[in-house]
């Protein structure tokens, strides 16, 4: 686990709050402290921790009701069993059901979680978290400098984001602004070890109302877009927002940080040990202006587990029921044994990886899935029959071309609930099939849901065309010599096909040489020929390469913006301007209503890219 913890300390300590979001001049201002040796030691009455559960991650929201745990994954259980978290039939049954939680955002925490959980540590329980991770590492500072050295970042992209809510909807001016920082915000950078130099960098007042207004604004918005992304804040209003407590939530991070260690393991009946999901969830802490809040004990002793039962069903392919389901009781941590049937006519597609396995506290299903023999499958999106390869049962497809989502598997006006139009590659629809259904004139359907997290279709339901011209499989099934990023975001490289143990970030419009493709479950992996793993999902990645310009130049005088969708101006360009094409988006994200337009990303923001009104140069 010490491999882990160094990784979490020094390359996400950050993402305490923010996701990852930090100020760069201050992130880099930062990072010259010299490391030699611990300046703690803790003494010989240590304990070991072998933890066998997990609380899925959470953080504390601190108002005048009191201070609340708030979940970060939206409906997973409290707790994960160590195997439970490993096992990926599990994992993805877990996404299928709460698809409202993004795959990215499913990973980074599953990768947490187990990392925390993958060894076991000898540890002084009176030591705090970050003391253990400092003498683990060498680091010659007390963790009190530490950590306000880490927060330091994170509390200045906060305020970026306090100060443009606040700026957008009218509750302050640049004046108020400037008085606000000088009373709030000056004081606790200080106190955080900040230099003079950076409280004058960020203070408002430090800056001409011009250089304010074109740049300073920007940098507001930027940072307020990155934190509002963030899984927990993503889910508050403006208004809400601005009701935060800067400093009471960045000292309360901070005091999550130096409690002892014991605070976040609860022994469990058998000896084992529960890590607290505070831990999971990266320490976060919101602050709502509530008085010397206390912060509570984080694993509070649990209610004995129970155990529950597990059902055995038989199904086709169509998720057709073809025998009677089974139903095994045991006693908790018991071993469980499941068996297939014969049944006349169908053949077993595959054995479940959780057919043996052990009683837990959690419901458990075990499905067997047959196929019919002799038979040929088949579909089209009109009821013309066509050859087509359907998507199994819980993978993901999107559509290329416009689609129709229905009521019912036989396709009419009157059964219509929903058009998509034909969108871009990035930003194209995705459903996971949940089944399959057929209409009246033999044509096979996709039963599929939604998974379209941020927009205002997520979680519809319905029937889809299995007609490959206009749905397909949102992973690639084979090799390809070489993929280009394209997602605006960039990808990352991980250790492991399950995409933890992150490695490198790779921008927009790299280049990379695969060596071999790998499956995990219902997708796959691209394997690059340093051996690390990469997403082969269609709408980050494209086989081959892929190629944008790299300088234009203004034919007509055009607007930037600060927003792909070309609605805040923030600068005039006039004709004959030369600009560096550092990306592109299209706009419309989320919207199937409307189609999309590509933009080029240059310096400051975005702009559009009509070739009546832009000449590629390069």
């Amino acid at each position: 686990m010490t491999r882990g913890l160094s990784k979490l300390m020094t390359a996400t300590f950050t993402l305490i709050l923010l996701g990852g979001v930090a100020t760069p001049a201050v992130a880099y201002a930062d990072s010259s402290t010299d490391t030699v040796t611990a300046t703690t030691k803790a003494d010989d009455n240590k304990v070991t921790y072998h933890v066998s559960v997990v609380e899925t991650p959470y953080a504390l929201i601190s108002s005048t009701s009191g201070i609340e745990k708030t979940p970060i994954l939206t409906g997973w259980p409290d707790t994960l069993t160590t195997d439970q978290l490993t096992d990926d039939d599990y994992i993805q049954k877990l996404m299928t059901e709460n698809p409202e939680n993004s795959a990215d955002t499913v990973d980074n925490y599953r990768g947490v979680m187990t990392q925390y959980s993958a060894d076991d540590i000898t540890v002084n329980p009176k030591e705090s978290f970050l003391q253990y991770q400092l003498n683990s590492v060498n680091i010659s500072m007390s963790a009190n400098e530490y950590v306000k050295m880490m927060l330091l970042p994170s509390y200045v992209t906060l305020w970026n984001a306090y100060a443009y809510a606040n700026l957008e909807n009218g509750v302050m001016n640049r004046d108020d602004l400037i008085a606000y920082y000088e009373k709030n915000v000056g004081p606790e950078l200080i106190a955080l070890g900040a230099t003079q130099e950076i409280v004058q960098t960020y203070n408002p007042g430090s800056w001409s109302e011009k250089h304010f207004n074109e740049e300073f604004k920007l940098m507001y918005q930027q940072d307020y877009d990155n934190v509002k992304s963030a899984p927990i804040l993503n889910k508050l209003s403006d208004e809400q927002f601005m009701k935060i407590d800067l400093t009471g939530t960045i000292n309360e991070q901070m005091k999550l940080w130096l409690v002892p260690i014991s605070n976040y393991y609860t022994k469990l009946p058998d000896g084992s040990y529960k890590l607290s999901g505070l831990i999971t969830g990266n320490f976060q802490f919101l602050n709502f202006g509530t008085p010397d809040p206390v912060i509570p004990d984080p694993t509070p002793t649990p209610t004995p587990a129970k155990s529950q039962p597990v059902t055995v069903t038989y199904v086709d392919d169509q998720g057709k029921t073809l025998a009677p389901s089974k139903t095994l009781t045991g006693d908790l941590d018991a071993t469980y044994q499941s068996d297939a049937l014969n049944i006349a006519g169908y053949k077993l597609s595959k054995t479940p990886a959780n057919a043996t396995g052990k009683f837990t506290s959690d419901t458990q299903t075990v499905t067997y899935v047959y196929t019919k023999q002799g038979t040929l499958q088949s579909g089209s999106a009109a009821d013309t029959i066509e050859t087509t390869t359907l998507a199994p049962k819980g993978a993901v497809v999107y559509a290329t071309k416009k689609v129709g989502l229905y009521k019912t598997a036989t396709f009419s006006k009157k059964n219509l609930k929903r058009w998509y139009v034909k969108k871009s590659r990035t930003n194209r629809p995705m459903f996971v099939v949940t089944g399959y259904a057929t209409s009246k004139n033999g044509v096979k359907r996709y039963r599929v849901k939604d998974v379209n997290h941020h927009s205002k279709t997520a979680g519809k339901t319905g029937y889809l065309t299995t007609n490959n011209a206009y749905t397909t499989t949102v992973y690639y099934a084979t090799k390809h010599k070489t993929v280009t990023v394209i997602n605006p975001t960039g990808v990352n490289s991980y250790a492991k096909k399950t995409l933890t143990g992150k490695k490198t970030h790779y921008r927009q419009g790299q280049t990379l040489t695969v060596k071999k493709v790998v499956t995990n479950k219902l997708t796959t992996r691209f394997v690059l020929k340093n051996g690390r793993y990469l997403t082969a999902n269609k709408k980050l990645v494209q086989a081959g390469k892929v190629t944008m310009p790299r300088q234009i130049k203004t034919t007509h005088a055009i607007n930037r913006y600060s927003n792909v969708k070309l609605t805040k101006q923030n600068r005039h360009l006039k004709k004959g301007t030369k600009l560096a094409v550092r990306g592109w988006a299209y706009s419309n994200t989320n919207n199937f209503s409307k189609h999309d337009t590509l933009r080029y990303h240059v310096a400051g923001g975005y702009i559009t890219a009509n070739q009546h009104l832009v000449k590629t140069i390069r």
